[in-house]
């Protein structure tokens, strides 16, 4: 090692010893009582020496505070993204039972930051560190509102703000009244911590929302080359009832639709290839979910918000998938002769699989209705034709009878099936009317922000 690498790792060494004794004297005797010269003799060095490696005192303190507060936000600011709106709640506890342990193991920084308070909050060194907490908590916020965790009627610098004014208040209390009342600094920073910040950032999911649907006008093309036009319609103000919160939970076989866990899941938009990939997974899910005897999925769409070029995006008229004999049609058109005929007694059923491929669905989720409250005179069949063939699918009209349901914020790892054509429905409508809408509890920077993909299954149901 040269001469030169001696000396500035002896720099090094004596600098870290400063700040060692600066820790211990600022903790011990607060910011006021602690002199630079006190700081020297306790280092055995001269008070010119400090001035050598710091401007002065309160860029000493500063550094103190920045080295030994630090650790207390590198979860915040290194811990990968939560996958999920429990494992976002979870890594709450853990940071908070994370600070409690490191403040227990390191006294000094508990002192520290009272210290800072009794200052007041117009100095440059707990300006610094609320700048710092305010950046890492609000960056930590945003990624549980991406999961449908954190609630979206307030926007995230709000909530910052109290997440971080509610932590200075409880240390200012703390340092008021550290033997009062019974509560101590690790009751605190335990359970009862979690559950404070739990209840004012969790998100609120009302059971029902006041919602604008685009319903089939009078006189919507029955016959078009434009596939689901949208051109002509009337919006109609509906009651939307949160499916996560109904008891029983709504069902494939009797409302129409139904939320399970993604028989695969992506984390960003699929390729075609990558899709088809999956079709398999999708099919034997099903069979099993479903007791279906025979499951072919035949097509995939991927769709984007509006405000994505060139992609297609959510369809906002209520609709139907396919027109009334679109099951048996299929099953000739998928199938060789022979194969088609093993199943021309079974009941068919065409359904679409519904899922994020993006994050949660904050903005344009899909709406349905119950099939039990459809009737067939709401049914409009349109006659769309294509350049090789021509197809039938339909539209509705309004109809104040009908009960809608949506699943707030969907998550990547959820899918909701919902029927699309059933050969034997029954006394129920035979197609769920699904729309896509806007959602007034979506934040504004997720507004017009979805991608999801929908799997088309074909399905076989042989009797018992």
């Amino acid at each position: 090692m040269s001469q030169s690498s001696h000396a500035n790792a002896s720099q090094s060494d004596q600098r870290d010893a400063l700040l060692d004794v600066a820790t211990t004297e600022f903790a011990e005797n607060g910011y006021e009582a602690t002199s630079i010269q006190k700081i020297a003799s306790a280092a055995g060095i001269s008070k010119a020496k400090v001035f050598y490696y710091f401007d002065g005192k309160e860029e000493l303190y500063a550094r103190v505070l920045e080295r030994t507060l630090q650790p207390l936000l590198e979860p915040l600011e290194s811990a990968p993204p939560a996958e999920s709106a429990k494992a976002f709640w979870a890594s709450l506890e853990a940071g908070l039972n994370y600070a409690s342990e490191f403040s227990r193991h390191d006294p000094f920084a508990a002192a520290l930051v009272r210290g800072l308070y009794q200052r007041g909050e117009d100095t440059p060194s707990l300006k610094r560190l609320i700048g710092t907490a305010r950046t890492a908590i609000g960056a930590w916020l945003r990624d549980g509102r991406q999961l449908g965790a954190v609630r979206t009627d307030l926007p995230v610098p709000i909530l910052t703000e109290a997440v971080v004014g509610a932590f200075m208040q409880i240390d200012r209390w703390l340092a008021a009244n550290k033997a009062s009342e019974g509560v101590s600094e690790d009751s605190l920073a335990g359970l009862s911590l979690v559950a404070l910040a739990h209840d004012a950032l969790q998100q609120r999911i009302p059971n029902e929302l006041e919602v604008d649907v685009s319903y089939a006008a009078e006189d919507v093309p029955r016959d078009t080359d434009a596939y689901l036009d949208i051109s002509t319609t009337v919006t109609q103000q509906v009651t939307m009832r949160n499916g996560r919160n109904c008891l029983p939970s709504p069902t494939f076989e009797q409302e129409g639709f139904e939320l399970f866990d993604a028989p695969v899941t992506f984390t960003e938009s699929p390729g075609d290839g990558e899709a088809r990939a999956t079709y398999g997974r999708v099919e034997a899910a099903l069979k099993e979910r479903l007791g279906a005897s025979f499951a072919r999925v035949f097509d995939h769409t991927v769709r984007h918000t509006e405000h994505t070029p060139g992609q297609r995006p959510p369809i906002r008229i209520v609709h139907a998938d396919y027109g009334r004999n679109a099951g048996h049609r299929r099953l000739t058109e998928l199938l060789p002769p022979d194969a088609a005929d093993r199943w021309a007694n079974a009941r068919i059923v065409v359904a679409n699989l519904w899922q994020s491929v993006a994050g949660v669905v904050h903005s344009t989720p899909l709406g349905f209705v119950d099939i039990k409250t459809v009737q067939e005179k709401d049914f409009i069949p349109v006659t769309v034709h294509y350049a090789d063939r021509d197809g039938e699918i339909g539209y509705y009209k309004p109809n104040a009878a009908h009960l809608w349901y949506w699943f707030p914020f969907l998550r990547q790892s959820e899918a909701v099936l919902f029927k699309t054509y059933d050969g034997q429905p029954g006394n129920n409508h035979w197609s769920c009317p699904h729309a896509a809408f806007t959602a007034p509890n979506s934040p504004e920077e997720q507004a017009g922000r979805r991608t999801s993909i929908e799997y088309r299954i074909l399905l076989a149901f042989e009797d018992e």
